[in-house]
């Protein structure tokens, strides 16, 4: 299999196509990168959500999903995420590969002409606006999203987490917004909002799969040669070594499990891409079931019912979640530090090959699915530079025990959230 190509069809717009006949499908994802914005990350959400469900040709949603039958069952969808300090929104299609096609259609070329239809053809009014009952639609839906982030504990104080410890940083923002900036969106904001990212977006079509790649380079080029650009290079997060001081904060909820989240600021910027080293580092610390945390504050200590680390390296934080109950919540603070403190003395040894072997699988077997694949690809439209699964596994191998240990050091603890059981009488 090739690894990528990479094509260049306007400012800020690329095409990365990993050219395979591996799969059974094809995947296609537009992605667009903004700023993330208070004013303007839940109109740009809702704007997504709007343009996946329908488009002028196919009015209404039984229409729309009618023509992804026709088209051999394709199925399309929207995702909104946050990378760095951006705000990533892309649309979907996954379909058939082309060499399935009864009558040798080219299946990846018409779900492309379709994806066109949804981002330049929506179901809009003749003046540009989206139609009112379309808008109250998606607002209910994105509502109840935002609502199942407060149900799931899990995440909700991770969110609050990341509330706290990037105060006054875009990174703190919720990638759908808030319910009252949903609610208080109107056709004339969604109409900018989306008019305002196809003029300064960056823009990143993902293909995996086998298709006729000179087609869609074309219909990508007159599709987008159609909007004047502006284009805003993606947002550089908002980088603080060091915590000015740990903040501990504490919430009480009707809750069964306490939950407790750790984060700690790394003084690294994303000057090597990927950083494998805190990636590794990270793994040995708080990732699989050899892993420091769960060795120890989980399974020896029974500290937390789980205890795991994960590294945004665009963000350069780590931050660690556990489910722990409120008692328990100093100890397993003071032993996580602890094991910290035994990395950064080096004691890595019997955890060192079991994590290099395990991410370096975890990052190649990305490689047996065709829709992961391409998000292994679109989420890295932040990045000047991308990388095949090959090449950051190639990375991964070559980390060495000394550059884990240094890495180590470059973490300090930021804040500390506890959401905590409500006491009777409260």
């Amino acid at each position: 299999m090739k690894e990528f190509k990479q094509i260049q069809i306007g400012d800020g717009i690329d095409i990365v196509y990993a050219e395979t006949d591996k799969f059974k499908t094809n995947e296609i994802a537009v992605t667009f990168l903004a700023p993330l914005c208070e004013d303007t990350v839940s109109a740009n959400a809702l704007v997504f959500n709007l343009i996946s469900r329908t488009t002028k040709d196919y009015p209404t949603v039984n229409e729309f999903n009618r023509r992804l039958a026709a088209l051999y069952g394709a199925k399309a969808n929207c995702a909104v995420s946050k990378l760095g300090e951006n705000q990533a929104l892309a649309v979907m299609m996954s379909s058939l590969a082309d060499r399935f096609a009864i009558d040798g259609e080219s299946i990846g070329a018409d779900c492309f002409d379709f994806i066109c239809k949804m981002l330049f053809a929506p179901n809009t009014d003749s003046d540009g606006n989206f139609l009112d009952s379309d808008v109250n639609r998606e607002k209910k839906l994105l509502c109840e999203k935002l609502d199942a982030e407060y149900s799931e504990k899990r995440i909700y104080s991770l969110r609050k987490l990341e509330e706290l410890m990037f105060d006054g940083e875009p990174y703190a923002i919720n990638k759908y917004g808030t319910k009252d900036s949903i609610n208080s969106l109107d056709s004339a904001a969604l109409k900018n909002a989306y008019q305002t990212l196809l003029k300064s977006a960056k823009i990143q079509i993902t293909i995996v799969g086998s298709v006729d790649i000179d087609y869609i380079v074309s219909r990508a080029k007159d599709c987008f040669g159609s909007i004047k650009r502006e284009y805003n290079p993606p947002v550089k997060a908002v980088f603080k070594p060091f915590p000015d001081k740990v903040k501990d904060v504490s919430e009480a909820i009707d809750v069964e499990q306490g939950k407790l989240v750790l984060g700690y600021r790394v003084n690294c910027e994303d000057n090597f891409v990927g950083r494998p080293d805190v990636r590794l580092f990270c793994d040995i610390f708080g990732g699989g079931p050899y892993s420091k945390l769960f060795a120890n504050v989980r399974e020896k200590m029974s500290l937390c019912y789980y205890c795991s680390s994960r590294f945004d390296r665009r963000k350069s934080c780590v931050l660690i979640q556990c489910g722990c109950e409120e008692e328990n919540m100093d100890k397993a603070v003071s032993e996580i530090q602890h094991q910290l403190e035994t990395v950064v003395q080096g004691e890595i040894a019997e955890e060192f090959d079991a994590a290099k072997m395990a991410i370096s699988d975890l990052i190649m077997s990305v490689r047996d699915d065709s829709l992961a694949l391409c998000h292994w690809y679109s989420s890295q439209i932040t990045d000047n530079e991308i990388l095949s699964p090959e090449a950051s596994a190639s990375q991964n191998r070559a980390v060495t025990a000394e550059q884990i240990i240094s890495s180590s050091k470059l973490l300090k603890l930021d804040t500390i959230f506890r959401l905590v059981p409500t006491k009777e009488g409260e």
